[in-house]
């Protein structure tokens, strides 16, 4: 960092990017905070010499316009250098505390049945649906904007231009800048979809980040394969999980059921031949539960169902 950067810091009258500029040089590496408090004992020892002058001409030799200190600036800090130990040992528990809290990931994971809504630190609005869990830090710093996510996720992200906010899962990365969209990468199965409701998202595979998609608002991408595929969303009623709802239009009988294991963490079976060729439309209320749910579904196709002694089975008969 150059000095006339820290000097117009100490001073007051560093820009929001310049002061953005420190902070993250600061988060940088630990060795900065040295650099900045010597900088700080130094400058104060200039000002109480009346030497300051010196050094800011050679600090800023290579800018025409220079630096300096205006009269009654130049008072207050005369006053300020008496008590500079103070004020370079607040700075620098502060920035420590900062370090910290940067440090600190939070991690929220939502069990079998239920959703949880959450702000993350910059304003960013979070859906998590049942079985999700996301981890993500106390306070974003940097470049970018990173979050952890296993399972499923509605993410309404606060537009920051300069901090692409990055969604990590097993299989992709998704960043973007400011957008709705959803996500759904449970590491326990095959499927993932990355569905944009609004803005822009760019899709790396984590395989071959070469292997990249954007999305335009109302497209989705999923894997055939090794293979993103895009394709128009035909269904929104399906993002009503949020909602606490199972919606589906057309959907064939073991596509619904996986749903069902995903949202109540149970596995379920269909042994039931007839229907593979079944397909339905409907909506239900999570928490209902699921017997509910395939009592309902009786009315319309035949079968049976029941659970295993250990209650982690449902077999379709």
């Amino acid at each position: 960092m150059d000095k006339q950067t820290l000097y117009k810091y100490f001073e007051g009258t560093a820009s929001l990017e310049e002061e953005d500029a420190i902070y993250n040089w600061l988060d940088a590496s630990p060795d900065h905070e040295n650099v900045l408090l010597k900088e700080r004992k130094f400058f104060d020892a200039m000002i109480l010499s009346g030497s300051l002058d010196n050094e800011l001409a050679k600090a800023t030799k290579s800018n025409n316009a220079g630096l300096w200190l205006k009269p009654w600036i130049r008072e207050v800090l005369k006053i300020a250098a008496v008590v500079a130990i103070v004020i370079a040992c607040a700075l620098f528990y502060t920035n420590r505390e900062r370090n910290s809290l940067m440090a600190n990931m939070n991690t929220v994971i939502v069990p079998a049945g239920q959703r949880v809504n959450l702000k993350l630190p910059d304003g960013t609005s979070v859906w998590v649906n049942s079985r999700s869990r996301i981890v993500y830090p106390a306070i974003f710093s940097g470049s970018k904007r990173e979050i952890t996510l296993e399972g499923e996720a509605y993410f309404e992200v606060v537009h920051k231009e300069k901090t692409p906010f990055i969604v990590h899962t097993h299989k992709c990365n998704v960043e973007v800048l400011g957008t709705k969209f959803n996500v759904e990468a449970y590491s326990d199965t095959k499927d993932y979809c990355t569905s944009l409701m609004q803005g822009s998202v760019k899709i790396s595979d984590k395989t071959n980040p070469s292997a990249s998609v954007v999305l335009k608002p109302n497209q989705e991408v999923r894997y055939k394969g090794n293979q993103m595929l895009v394709s128009t969303i035909n269904d929104f009623e399906q993002f009503r999980w949020r909602e606490g709802l199972v919606c589906f239009n057309n959907v064939g009988f073991d596509e619904l059921m996986k749903r069902f294991e995903t949202c109540y963490g149970i596995s379920i079976v269909v042994k039931n031949k007839n229907l593979k060729g079944y397909t339905c439309s409907g909506k239900f209320r999570v928490s209902d539960g699921l017997d509910n749910a395939l009592r309902i579904l009786q009315k319309n196709a035949q079968y049976t169902f029941e659970r295993n002694d250990e209650n982690t089975i449902v077999y379709i008969k």
